[in-house]
């Protein structure tokens, strides 16, 4: 629709039983939203009650097990120049919301062309996950915000994609953390399979998504299946096949089968050159082995491929930071190559210098230097 008010960002979700996070949610971007658009998809908790303390603007859409179709409906209330979508377990920090509140202000003077608005959105273990002393998150870009009127349309009954085309883009470094409190595998895996069922087969990034569900289910047989079948195709989106031969080897370590694990991820290696997070898994197959010379060896190739990043896959930054570095130092350390391990834990701790297991680490490698200098003078 033509923006119908002074303003420029309309916010567009679609919820279910969202009461727990959807406050959260809204807090954190309710200054910078000129409107405020919440479709509800049948919840049995307080969410429209939550929804409605935040706008007048809550609808009803007769769950159809379509995500894009529910997206879209949203996007059709919108009324201002921008539309800004939002999930209800995502959260705008406070840093964050004030590079969008100057990108708001940029957007408003210049009145710029810019049809599409790219931002970060950084995943975070659930809370179940989190007790861990290394905290692992990933990252990807995604458009965020899209001009309103320009018929851009959400794609795919689940992992839905929200199709661009050839709009002019604007990146940022704006990130929306993303903080699940829940898992909907079964949910998506069964949506999947009547997607499916009606096509007649599955292929493309359909057949991707399925065997991420069978791999996130642990029916590994089925995910290497699927994952097998998608390579077999002439053409896809690299990105997807580097990330299913990576899960194919994980495939195949569950299943036992060594050898197929290690060519699935030298397989990688035929869509671009080696990729950090692929080297650590080639470094930990030799690693599980003893094989420490081959094991350091790759994960070194791990740390030189750091610069490169991932693309857009969703990939833990631990590998672009820390973790090659705990992973070749704890290998050097079981070849007795102190120096080298010393030297790889002071790296990881230069990205966590607070981390108590790296610190006690450092004590450890500290005192066989001091040591083996002992014995050598």
């Amino acid at each position: 629709m033509e923006a119908e008010q002074e303003g420029l960002f309309s916010l567009c979700m679609i919820v279910k039983n969202e009461e727990a996070v959807l406050g959260r949610c809204l807090d954190s971007v309710r200054d910078l939203m000129d409107e405020i658009i919440i479709v509800d998809t049948g919840s049995t908790d307080r969410t429209v009650t939550v929804a409605g303390w935040y706008t007048e603007k809550v609808f009803t859409y007769p769950w159809d097990e379509d995500f894009a179709a529910a997206r879209n409906y949203s996007f059709e209330q919108a009324t201002m120049p921008y539309v800004f979508w939002m999930d209800a377990d995502e959260l705008l920090a406070a840093p964050e919301a004030e590079k969008l509140a100057r990108l708001k202000r940029q957007l408003k003077e210049e009145q710029a062309g810019v049809e599409v608005i790219l931002m970060g959105s950084r995943l975070f273990p659930q809370p179940s996950q989190a007790g861990s002393a290394l905290v692992v998150v990933h990252s990807e870009y995604r458009p965020r915000i899209v001009r309103s009127g320009q018929h851009f349309q959400w794609h795919g009954r689940v992992h839905e994609e929200l199709d661009i085309g050839a709009g002019a883009s604007m990146n940022t470094d704006i990130y929306m953390d993303h903080r699940p409190s829940a898992v909907h595998t079964e949910r998506n895996l069964q949506i999947l399979k009547r997607w499916i069922a009606e096509e007649g087969k599955a292929e493309g990034r359909l057949l991707f998504h399925y065997a991420n569900e069978c791999f996130e289910t642990r029916d590994y047989q089925a995910a290497a299946t699927s994952y097998e079948e998608l390579l077999k195709e002439p053409n896809g989106c690299k990105d997807e096949r580097i990330t299913a031969c990576l899960r194919l080897s994980e495939c195949y370590r569950e299943l036992g089968e060594a050898g197929l694990r290690l060519n699935s991820l030298f397989r990688s290696f035929s869509y671009g050159l080696p990729q950090a997070d692929v080297c650590c898994g080639v470094a930990g197959f030799f690693e599980e082995r003893r094989e420490w010379e081959s094991a350091i060896y790759w994960y070194l190739q791990a740390i030189a491929r750091q610069t490169a990043g991932p693309g857009n896959r969703p990939v833990s930054q631990a590998y672009y930071t820390w973790l090659p570095h705990v992973l070749v130092s704890r290998c050097c350390a079981a070849a007795r190559e102190w120096k080298q391990a010393w030297q790889h834990n002071e790296q990881a701790l230069a990205y966590l210098p607070g981390n108590q297991v790296l610190l006690g680490q450092r004590s450890e490698l500290q005192k066989v230097l001091e040591e083996r200098r002992g014995r050598s003078e």
